[in-house]
């Protein structure tokens, strides 16, 4: 029997090989750095050399005839005024796109243009600027690079290539140094990736001109049973670099010819007895521990993504009963997940499959595409000692040793790439023939990122050019099969491209008739004059969501308060049983509500409404003089509607609490600050004011008014919200004093 240390022995590292590969390494480096030096020397205008000179007419796609759909793309962008979002699936040309658009705005429009192009790593980086170096007229000095050990601005150069995280450092304040914001157009690679907080400052910066680039830019959290994606336009990238203005879909692309045929073969995958028991017991503590964190949520975080987000940050604080339960519940779900990446029947697959592709052609070159770096690397290790040329490739592996592996792969020394999520975007496939989605999150953004790396040829066993082929493997009869509910593959890929399975490894493959999910109809596929409300609505829960209080004010998540919706507030707490979130269909303005029944979510029909909401617009500042205001308030009282609206009018948020009898609460880094009342406040004229503000709070309390959160104007006015209308409370003399 080998032990354990024997078995680490046989599979550890020689100093021989060590030295091997580290010589290998340096006469590597010794061959690249003369066949360059060699190249020089033959050819010696390389764009270098050609001087720093640029040219007055910008050639950025030389030697490339756009198609029609390419162009009608471009004039699209211009007729928006030079800004807009093209959704293009990967190998699509989104590159040549950009290109094309920012060459005829400099050679028609503006002619001193400053081109800065935002990239989500350094794999882009490099491949943008091979692709301007390629194409373009202008010389390399031309082109600067930040990101990725390159430091460069936009005082030196008319067009920037900048990594993500360095231009949300540094970019608006070179726009602002250099002064050119008023000429600047914006590119921003993989969009969708600059909507996170840290990332959006890029967003702010001056600039004239702006294009986003993605296969799939709206929003797609990575959350169990998210219900609340937003729709892309009303997003903060969205808003920042324009709508959506052209679509090119897999079936589009095969229509145009710029991918070949291909085939996705789906292979619904079996737990084994013990796989199934564990996935069972996880499940139920999930769903049970859901069920009670629900009915403990706020009103506003009660279902999707946002119930999703208020547990994980229960789970992080960890205190008392609900802390605790959140805290499981993560860490079930995380347990039930790890299961269904480890299930034994996707290593199986992929052996299997991987075989069978090598039967029919030697050569190929085949991607592999995980979630987990840890069964990604165990993965690999099965390959290895299987005998297959693996490499793996994943964020936590040495820069190094990622350069050298994706190398080895390009040129055909490695045959099986083994990645792990950094693979999906930024990264240009060279004709590979095979995909295996080993496991795949629930993100339909990362599904089509991972197919779009390989529309490919597939040779065949004579060498014949066959259709790309890719394998998708899911776990059957579980969490892992919920992606297919949420798109319909078949009209993205074309419906022949798809043929589903149940398999055992070891077994022949059983074909079905469809995906084991399809998508809910959307509303256009439903007969709403036969529901009532409160009925289970059987189309998606699709629209744009709204928030309604128990003072029946309706709001949309950015503030903006809907006008006359008290009714719709009160249909919408009627159906859920509280106050929370809905949303309201595009077209037939249907009013839908998610509500938990147990163990699952549905969806409940409310009502149908005439017209669309009509939202507050903060501009329409009634008018009126310092005096008018100062009289109307002498003769105001407690709950009276407050007449004065504008863009300004409210500066500050506070909440009021019925702790200790009643205090006013405003929101500070550390948590939140309590208002000094009366003796307790150092300045006793601000003390007075917070002492008659909670009686007039108390007064209106006690006459049947809910109050919780108040708005205070620059005035000093005191107010609350109650069906979408302001009602005044109490005029401020000093103010309120807060501990600093």
């Amino acid at each position: 029997m080998t032990t354990n240390k024997e078995q680490g022995e046989e599979n550890s590292f020689s100093n021989k090989e060590r030295l091997l590969l580290h010589q290998l390494r340096i006469l590597e480096w010794q061959s690249d750095r003369e066949a360059k030096s060699l190249a020089k020397e033959t050819n010696p205008g390389d764009a270098d050399s050609i001087g720093s000179g640029i040219p007055d007419r910008w050639e950025l796609t030389r030697g490339i005839e756009l198609y029609d759909w390419q162009n009608k793309c471009v004039d699209r962008w211009f007729r928006e005024s030079h800004r807009g979002t093209i959704k293009v699936v990967t190998g699509g040309g989104k590159t040549l796109l950009a290109l094309a658009a920012a060459e005829r705005l400099q050679q028609t429009e503006q002619p001193d243009l400053r081109l800065v192009i935002v990239v989500p790593t350094i794999v882009l980086l490099h491949q943008w600027y091979e692709e301007l170096i390629e194409k373009g007229n202008l010389p390399a000095s031309a082109i600067g690079r930040l990101g990725g050990g390159y430091q460069d601005d936009l005082s030196g150069c008319r067009i920037l290539i900048s990594v993500l995280v360095s231009a949300s450092n540094k970019l608006p304040e070179f726009v602002e140094a250099a002064g050119v914001g008023d000429r600047l157009m914006l590119v921003v690679d993989e969009c969708h990736r600059a909507g996170a907080s840290q990332m959006s400052r890029i967003l702010e910066c001056n600039r004239a001109y702006s294009l986003g680039l993605s296969a799939t830019p709206e929003r797609d959290e990575d959350v169990p049973g998210n219900e609340d994606d937003e729709g892309y336009e009303d997003s903060v990238v969205g808003k920042a670099l324009g709508r959506i203005i052209f679509e090119l879909s897999y079936a589009d692309a095969l229509k145009f010819g710029l991918i070949p045929p291909f085939t996705i073969n789906h292979f619904g995958l079996a737990l084994t007895a013990g796989e199934r028991q564990k996935y069972d017991q996880l499940s139920r503590a999930i769903s049970d521990a859901r069920s009670e964190l629900a009915a403990a949520a706020p009103a506003d975080a009660a279902s999707g993504g946002a119930f999703f987000r208020w547990v994980r940050g229960a789970a992080m604080k960890r205190g008392g009963e609900i802390g605790g339960l959140a805290a499981k519940m993560t860490a079930d779900t995380s347990r039930r997940k790890e299961l269904l990446y480890r299930m034994d029947a996707r290593t199986e697959a992929v052996i299997e499959i991987l075989k069978k592709e090598f039967e029919i052609n030697p050569d190929a070159q085949v991607i592999l595409f995980h979630e987990s770096i840890a069964e990604a690397m165990r993965l690999f290790g099965r390959l290895r000692e299987g005998g297959f040329a693996a490499i793996a490739e994943h964020s936590e592996l040495p820069d190094s040793i990622r350069e050298n592996g994706l190398n080895l792969f390009r040129k055909g020394i490695a045959q099986v790439l083994v990645s792990v999520k950094s693979l999906i975007e930024g990264f240009n496939v060279p004709a590979v023939d095979v995909g295996i989605v080993v496991a795949s999150s629930s993100s339909v953004r990362q599904r089509i990122q991972s197919m779009g790396r390989v529309m490919r040829r597939h040779r065949g066993a004579e060498g014949e050019e066959n259709s790309s082929c890719i394998y998708v493997l899911y776990a059957k009869e579980t969490v892992d099969d919920s992606i297919y509910a949420k798109l319909d593959w078949e009209r993205v890929t074309g419906a022949e491209r798809n043929l589903y399975f149940h398999w055992m490894p070891g077994q022949e493959p059983v074909e079905q008739s469809g995906p084991p999910r399809t998508p809910l109809p959307g509303e256009d596929q439903i007969d709403e004059g036969q529901l009532s409300a409160g009925d289970e609505y059987p189309g998606e829960y699709e629209g744009r969501e709204f928030t309604c209080d128990n003072n029946l004010n309706v709001r949309e998540p950015d503030g903006a308060f809907a006008k006359d919706a008290a009714e719709v507030a009160k249909a919408v707490i009627e159906a859920k049983g509280q106050a929370g979130k809905f949303k309201i269909t595009p077209k037939k303005h249907l009013v839908l509500v998610r509500v938990n029944r147990g163990d699952e979510w549905s969806t409940r029909f409310v009502t149908r409404l005439d017209r669309e909401l009509e939202l507050v617009n903060p501009d329409e500042t009634e008018s009126a003089s310092e005096k008018d205001v100062d009289r109307w308030v002498a003769g105001a009282n407690p709950g009276d509607p407050y007449p004065f609206v504008g863009a300004d009018l409210v500066k500050e948020k506070w909440k009021f609490s019925q702790k200790r009898g009643g205090l006013i609460t405003k929101r500070i880094s550390q948590g939140e600050a309590f208002a000094r009342a009366g003796d307790k406040a150092q300045d006793a004229k601000k003390g007075a004011d917070a002492e008659a503000l909670l009686a007039a709070i108390r007064e209106l309390k006690n006459s049947g008014e809910r109050i919780a959160q108040l708005e205070r104007t620059e005035s000093g006015h005191v107010l609350f919200r109650k069906a979408g209308s302001l009602h005044f409370i109490y005029a401020l003399k000093k103010g309120l004093e807060f501990p600093k």
